[in-house]
């Protein structure tokens, strides 16, 4: 009795600790199929057809089209004081309302899968972008089903869904062609259909794009015939589906339309780039005193409202000779066209749903960036942006003019061989009127986006400002209480969270009411910051937003944040810090923001820098060791790829040869950072590019034997560093035949775009003499594998 008694106890247990069925008055997605309400009878005469059909949305329920630009400056659209031409976002807000003070993440990733989830970003994991996802709940870019996508619970409820342009929700390690496909736009995120590129950036001329989870190749054209780019392709993609949803579906949609633009790289049409010419000469102090005049006659900020002072760790605009502000000046030139080029495309989808009838029926939210201003191109702005991300100092304005001509000269600038990045002082202008940028999660400069709101059938206001404090977790909610769409209490079994934020619609009709949304937390990369019932809190940074030196990062500890205060019911912009007045007000805020911290999965406080300062939070540097790859695998990213950048490895190629052999044998990235060994004109070469910085070609004149051919590269950093220096020797059948010095190698990743491919060089070339030959596939002979062997 007594082992029985044990047994049933033990059951006991199991099942008290198994998540509870949902009741009959929960509502659980997917929906179970109705009942069938036909008859069966013995023969047709005396039975009674009934169909099952997919579930409807609610009667009435109204269109939804999210626009989410990228990295775009506060100030940036012009009916928010800018100089770049906005027509289209300027419309949605003139037939509409604008939002002061709507709040995102201080990068993209964890804007993106908060705006489709309506979750705190490291409630869902996005403490930090997918690229460099670590090993802490709050930054392991993982969701489930208990914070569903908007996309997954408006898909189960009758919505045509899509998705379009850039992704940059799912872990690089699991984006390649080979899946797992869980974590794609079409699998958990819940989307019917995706068309765009999957990782942080790409080349606008060049894109490596998937359709769904298929990867397929770049368009040559647009559909008018001309020269094509991201931003025009994407509007031509949008109004196809647009046209057979309306041809062939009975349902309304839900598009999420996100173009690449404006991140870097910063690169618009030939026909484009002089529009702003002459805009930008004055420089960026003058130009940020324009952008504040101009907000002011708007009624954006106060009449009294005064900059903070220019930080002392940006260069002032006279200190550079007539030749830099030139090239500083193109580089704002260039943005600006950007700007109003994607723009000008979204216009097309605008007007194509206006064209079908379907405009007014459509609740569109079009914020014009996923988080503050980038600030990530150095204070002289860079021909090759990646170089911040992998620790490299800036390069002085000399160095940058020198390099410039060397890949072109300032024509190149905006084109599709350049990587270009504009200046910070360009980027801390265009925050206008908040300080700080991109990254810097603690001040206004990092976390509010221009946001505009159209749906006539519920805004009757036109071009009214809205002040209230607000949060991209709002839109979920708002969205599912205009649908009508019930919320989830069950999705795929799992018991859903409950919701941060509130549904926006209290102030749409009200411009006085009091924000509903009256606290908010921010971390990212370090940087902390607190809004609580119109005051703030802000963490003063440790480190600028353009280096990841280790030096920098030797200053971060979130145990002892020097806190600013501001009163932002007074003082919306930030400008008077206020914490030598309110000690008691800052101790009160900070214990908020840790309690904060702690119920939305912060911890560790910076656990977004863990590849940076703890190597094993790296999840590429712990994948496998060993690659046996052939050459049906490419358009691998390069984070899903073995880890060849300053790691040691040894890489054998086993090959059948002729005379005529030639072609990549491996690939990774493109001329402005990669690496790529190939046979050419019957001889072993290879090149190594350190971010466009270094150019290192082996040309050994070393001839390729004919018949069964082993090739060897053996890498081996020569100290072990960050970008530290190596040494590569070559093999032929175990025999030496050549080495070189690589002087600095590269530490995170060779591009935000390009690819890792076996026998094909995929995108854009590594090495330009094998441009004209396309991917130069390998041919004339058989490359049967090759290895990978990672120390």
């Amino acid at each position: 009795m007594k082992k029985l008694s044990l047994i049933f106890g033990l059951i006991g247990i199991l099942f008290s600790c198994q998540k509870p069925a949902p009741t009959s008055s929960e509502n659980s997605i997917p929906y179970p199929n109705e009942e069938w309400k036909g008859v069966q009878g013995k023969t047709l005469v005396d039975s009674k057809p009934y169909f099952i059909g997919p579930p409807k949305a609610p009667e009435g329920a109204p269109n939804v089209l999210i626009i989410l630009l990228d990295d775009a400056g506060y100030s940036n659209a012009s009916s928010f004081g800018g100089v770049m031409q906005t027509p289209t976002f300027d419309r949605i807000g003139n037939e509409g309302i604008r939002y002061t003070h709507f709040s995102v993440a201080a990068v993209c990733s964890p804007s993106r899968g908060s705006i489709l989830t309506g979750y705190n970003i490291h409630q869902i994991g996005t403490g930090i972008i997918s690229e460099f996802a670590t090993g802490y709940p709050g930054y392991n870019s993982q969701i489930d089903y208990s914070t569903p996508s908007i996309a997954k619970i408006l898909t189960e409820n009758g919505y045509a869904t899509s998705a379009f342009g850039k992704w940059h929700n799912t872990p690089m390690e699991e984006a390649s062609p080979a899946g797992p496909f869980e974590s794609w736009p079409t699998g958990i995120w819940g989307f019917e259909y995706f068309w765009g590129f999957l990782g942080g950036e790409t080349n606008q001329f060049h894109p490596l794009l998937y359709e769904n989870t298929t990867p397929i190749e770049t368009p040559k054209t647009n559909a008018d015939g001309s020269t094509f780019h991201l931003s025009h392709g994407l509007a031509d993609q949008a109004i196809k589906w647009l046209d057979n949803w309306k041809g062939l579906r009975d349902n309304p949609f839900f598009m999420y339309y996100a173009p690449g633009a404006v991140h870097a790289p910063i690169q618009v049409p030939e026909e484009w780039r002089d529009k702003y010419i002459g805009k930008f000469d004055e420089g960026w102090h003058a130009y940020r005193q324009e952008l504040l005049e101009r907000q002011k006659k708007l009624g954006l900020v106060p009449e009294n409202a005064q900059l903070v002072k220019w930080p002392e760790v940006i260069p002032e605009w006279d200190s550079f000779s007539e030749e830099g502000k030139k090239y500083l000046s193109r580089q704002m030139e260039v943005n600006a066209a950007f700007m109003e080029h994607v723009d000008h495309h979204v216009g097309r989808v605008i007007n194509r749903l206006e064209e079908m009838g379907e405009l007014d029926n459509t609740l569109v939210i079009y914020l014009t960036a996923d988080n503050g201003v980038t600030a990530e191109g150095t204070p002289t702005g860079t021909f090759s942006e990646l170089l911040f991300q992998n620790g490299f100092p800036p390069l002085s304005m000399e160095q940058q003019l020198e390099k410039l001509e060397e890949f072109g000269g300032i024509e190149e600038w905006g084109g599709p061989h350049l990587a270009n990045h504009y200046s910070v002082g360009w980027s801390y202008a265009s925050s206008t009127p908040f300080q700080w940028t991109k990254q810097i999660a603690s001040h206004f400069g990092g976390t509010i986006a221009a946001t505009a709101i159209r749906y006539p059938k519920a805004i009757k206001a036109h071009g009214e400002w809205r002040r209230q404090f607000q949060n991209i977790t709002d839109i979920v909610p708002t969205i599912l209480e205009v649908t009508g769409v019930p919320t989830p209490d069950y999705v795929n079994g799992q018991k859903r969270k409950e919701y941060p934020g509130k549904s926006l619609t209290y102030a749409w009709n009200d411009p006085d009411a009091k924000t509903n949304h009256p606290t908010q937390y921010f971390e990212m990369t370090g940087f902390v910051g607190l809004y609580h019932e119109g005051w703030t809190i802000s963490g003063k940074p440790y480190r600028v937003p353009w280096t990841v030196d280790p030096e920098a990062l030797k200053n971060f500890d979130p145990l002892n944040t020097e806190w600013e205060l501001y009163n932002v019911d007074e003082d919306p912009i930030q400008s008077v810090n206020l914490a030598d007045q309110y000690p008691e007000k800052v101790k009160e805020l900070e214990e908020l923001f840790w309690k904060e911290a702690e119920k939305y999965d912060v911890f560790p406080i910076g656990g977004s820098m863990g590849r940076s300062l703890q190597p094993e939070s790296n999840p590429q540097r712990a994948a496998k060791k060993h690659w046996e790859l052939t050459p049906n695998v490419y358009r691998v990213p390069e984070l899903a790829g073995p880890e060849i950048k300053s790691t040691n490895y040894e890489i054998n190629a086993y090959m059948t040869t002729t005379t005529q052999t030639e072609g990549v044998i491996y690939a990774v990235g493109e001329r402005l950072g990669g690496q790529a060994l190939f046979i050419k004109e019957g001889r072993l070469r290879y090149s190594y590019s350190t971010l466009g910085l270094y150019w290192h070609d082996f040309d050994g004149n070393v001839k390729i034997p004919i018949g069964e051919v082993k090739i060897t590269l053996k890498h081996t950093m020569k100290e072990a560093r960050l970008n530290g220096p190596s040494l590569v020797e070559f093999f032929i059948n175990d025999q030496k035949v050549g080495e070189m010095d690589i002087t600095a190698t590269v530490y995170a990743a060779f591009t935000g775009h390009e690819t890792f491919d076996i026998g094909r060089d995929e995108g854009l070339p590594v090495n330009e003499e094998y441009e004209s030959m396309g991917k130069f596939n390998f041919k004339n002979g058989t490359l049967h594998k090759v290895i990978f062997d990672i120390e």
